[in-house]
């Protein structure tokens, strides 16, 4: 666990609303994730995944290797792209996959996806600004995109 995921578990902290949407959580529900180490959306998003999955006995969260299962990535592209992380969620009852997320928060990924259409590709000054949006955001987006996926059950 890198120092920022480490800072990430300790600080992020679930509404009250969104702990009792968890807890309404009643089918067995797998979050397998696709992501790599090095993934810095990544370090943002594992953490409150996992603090979903802290608060029901009902969420799963399993990660896997990316680059070492392609021919699953490759049915989860985003933009396709091998974006990471993505998060799919499965039933695990009947094996059928109930949504996805990822590879960011919603309102990042339109920040990424304007600055690409303008400038081609992502600059080393834009990452930088990603992790500011990051730090202010305080994962706030990605407890909203997450709580939405609940309700895909």
């Amino acid at each position: 666990m890198t120092n920022a995921v480490k800072r990430l578990d300790k600080t992020t902290k679930l509404p009250d609303a969104t702990i009792s949407k968890i807890k309404q959580v009643t089918a067995k529900v797998t979050w397998l994730v696709l992501t790599e180490s090095w993934c810095g959306d990544a370090a943002q998003s594992m953490p409150v995944m996992q603090k979903f999955a802290e608060q029901s006995s009902n969420i799963n969260v399993k990660v896997i290797l990316r680059d070492e299962n392609l021919e699953l990535m490759n049915h989860f592209l985003y933009n396709n792209t091998l974006s990471i992380p993505r998060l799919i969620a499965f039933n695990e009852d009947t094996q059928e996959v109930i949504g996805d997320w990822g590879p960011r928060p919603s309102k990042l990924t339109k920040i990424v996806e304007n600055f690409k259409a303008k400038n081609g590709s992502l600059t080393p000054e834009f990452k930088q600004e990603l992790q500011v949006w990051y730090n202010k955001d305080k994962g706030n987006t990605i407890i909203e995109d997450l709580t939405q996926l609940l309700a895909l059950k």
